[in-house]
């Protein structure tokens, strides 16, 4: 499913004690992990999505940042295309422009992918694992793939949200801020309604008119950084074409290209007439339904990974069928002290069930403002048995 439609049906079932049965789950894919997929969910051979992919001047990928599927798939796709011969650029969400000459002594064979992770500073920058990136960046090196780096710095980012002076490079960095569209307004409201919602619920806050001036504040900042952060890289994008004549993959993560409304939005803005090609994760049949305002691109495809979640906290998680089982725990991690094991499907994160990533990060968020270890009750061999995750930095 959609973003927008995994927290309708979050806050549904947050909701269910006011009401009746929980909204039904789309029917899971039958397909191999891993595989293209058309918009009708046939499977689709490398072949035609190369074909898609040459007609188009960008491709445009999504991804869950902390999916170790998405990104096998995302190496997949550049060997796929890089075997054909064809030429392209790989556009990073995950970079700031300023470490692009990181980037272009990678390009130029002068640093390897050992070398990247320091040279970027991918950690600061980013901080998901740079582990499940290099695989792109190998790829990449192995046919002679450029790679760039498209955002903007997020010490600029939030310099411009806060209404902060810039410095005369920052102003200079800019780009022309193209505005959300009506269509990704009314999503983008309701994820904020929603996640104001679930939080408050939380909380237990009443709903003051302070609260809601407090809200509105966080709504307009929110809808600002979502515009300069998707021009930025339509921006760069677009630079990256035109300096090269080439194509221009773009890595980023799937807010930013569902339903055109992100990245391709801005591409279209920029230079009406530009041919884009979508290509999402599905994670369940709903995802191959277009939502309502959404646009229609020149070419789309899908492929198939279940919603799997790789916390920092050492677990890789599943989301398949109603269920969330831990698929890998890493030794040493907080997971691993916490007496979690490979196999336990968790069944409630705080004291609410959990049924997909969005309910593990609110239930963090909540343990976090409290100061308090991630409460996790988990069912292992017919049993139920309780862990306690310490947070540190409260991140899930």
């Amino acid at each position: 499913m959609g973003l927008t439609i995994r927290l309708i049906l979050l806050l549904a079932v947050l909701l269910a004690g006011c009401a009746g049965r929980a909204p039904e789950r789309p029917a899971a894919l039958t397909v191999p992990p891993g595989s293209f997929l058309s918009q009708n969910g046939t499977v689709l051979p490398d072949a035609e999505i190369a074909r898609l992919a040459r007609s188009c001047d960008f491709i445009l990928m999504g991804e869950s940042h902390t999916n170790p599927c998405d990104h096998a798939v995302q190496a997949r796709l550049v060997e796929v295309l890089g075997q054909t011969g064809m030429r392209f650029i790989i556009g990073l969400e995950m970079l700031p422009v300023t470490v692009q000459p990181a980037l272009d002594a990678f390009n130029a064979r002068q640093t390897d992918a050992d070398e990247l992770e320091h040279k970027t500073q991918w950690e600061k920058h980013w901080g998901h694992a740079y582990s499940m990136y290099r695989p792109v960046l190998e790829t990449a090196r192995r046919f002679d793939l450029p790679v760039a780096a498209l955002n903007i710095p997020r010490e600029t980012l939030l310099r411009f949200r806060d209404g902060k002076p810039l410095t005369a490079a920052e102003q200079a960095m800019l780009p022309r801020v193209i505005p959300v569209s009506p269509a990704q307004e009314k999503s983008l409201s309701e994820q904020v309604a929603m996640h104001q919602a679930m939080r408050a619920m939380q909380e237990g806050s009443g709903n003051s008119n302070a609260t809601k001036k407090g809200a509105d504040e966080r709504t307009r900042k929110f809808f600002l950084v979502q515009s300069l952060w998707d021009s930025m890289m339509a921006g760069q994008a677009l630079k990256w074409r035109k300096a090269t004549g080439q194509p221009v993959l773009i890595l980023a993560g799937s807010g930013h290209v569902e339903q055109g409304w992100g990245i391709e939005h801005r591409l279209r803005a920029l230079e009406p007439g530009v041919r884009c090609l979508r290509i999402m994760p599905a994670r369940d049949k709903g995802d191959l339904k277009p939502a309502p305002g959404a646009s229609v691109p020149e070419a789309a495809a899908f492929f198939a990974c279940a919603a799997r979640n790789k916390s920092r906290l050492g677990m890789t998680i599943i989301f398949e069928g109603g269920s969330a089982r831990l698929e890998s725990i890493e030794p040493g991690s907080t997971a691993a002290e916490a007496g979690l094991m490979p196999g336990d499907v968790i069944l409630r994160a705080g004291d609410k069930p959990l049924k997909d990533a969005s309910n593990l990060h609110f239930a963090a968020m909540a343990a976090a403002r409290k100061n308090a270890p991630l409460a996790l009750t988990v069912r292992r061999a017919g049993k139920t048995v309780e862990a306690r995750l310490p947070l540190g930095s409260g991140k899930e």
